[in-house]
Parts: C-alpha cells; sequence; structure tokens
C-alpha cells in the first residue's frame, strides 16, 4: 500500500472505536510509527498494551488536532470515527492542507461512500469486505 521507504511509515488514526484500535495496535506491531485521535481518554482503553505509538485526547473536528499529530509528515491518514462528516473533514484537511498522499476512510453510512468519492478518499467498507468473504466462504 505504501511506497518503499527509507524510514518508517507514519500513519495517523483518527478513532479509536473498535476498528481505530485494532489497525493501530497492528500497525503499531507491524513496525509503522502510530499517532491515535480520540476525544475520549476512555477510548484509549481499546488499545493493546503492545501499543508504541502517539496518544492525542484531541477533538478531530478542530483541524489544530492533525497539526499536533504532525500531518504534515504523515504518510497515511486513515478516519474511521462514528461519523461520516467529521471523518469526511479530517480527511479533506489531511489531502489539501498537508498533501498526505494515502488518505483512507471506513464509511460508517454506506450511503455517504459517494460524497467520500466525490472528495477523492478512498474507502474501505468492513461490511462489503465481510460479504465477499462469505461469497468466497460459500463457493468452497
Amino acid at each position: 500500500m505504501f511506497e518503499a521507504k527509507n524510514h518508517k511509515s507514519y500513519i495517523i488514526i483518527v478513532g479509536c472505536g473498535e476498528m481505530g484500535a485494532y489497525l493501530a495496535g497492528g500497525l503499531s506491531a507491524d513496525g509503522c510509527r502510530v499517532a491515535i485521535i480520540d476525544s475520549t481518554q476512555k477510548s484509549f482503553e481499546r488499545l493493546p498494551d503492545s501499543f508504541s505509538g502517539l496518544v492525542l485526547e484531541r477533538d478531530a473536528n478542530d483541524a489544530g488536532a492533525l497539526e499536533e499529530a504532525d500531518a504534515k509528515v504523515a504518510d497515511a491518514v486513515i478516519a474511521v470515527t462514528n461519523c461520516d462528516v467529521l471523518n469526511m473533514f479530517v480527511c479533506k484537511v489531511a489531502k489539501e492542507i498537508y498533501q498526505v498522499s494515502h488518505v483512507l476512510a471506513c464509511p460508517h453510512d454506506q450511503r455517504s461512500e459517494r460524497c467520500y468519492e466525490e472528495l477523492g478518499v478512498k474507502t474501505i467498507c468492513a461490511s462489503e469486505l465481510w460479504l465477499e468473504a462469505f461469497r468466497m466462504e460459500m463457493t468452497r
């Protein structure tokens, strides 16, 4: 997914729900440098004990949260909050202000995918992945 670089990939994840915590833990275990942003301190309890990244208790609705996470040097920003409008805002700021090359989101509501497309944001929809995996399993 990321180009070969002479440094560890730096990834910012916005939203520390189940998906965000899982991604942060996995990417951190893979050797990536990871920052995770969430407005609720309790959310960070979902992170695995082995997580070695930066934790920022900030409201991602404030563009300063990405600044504090040092978005200008990020290789990727992943927005996985439970609010599509917030995810779109984060993605737009990451792309247009910080020129982050890889910006992805997990749509909370599949009906909003077209809006993400119009913003030029790649999406990964968990329910579509489940459906595809199920179909593959059933054809075995």
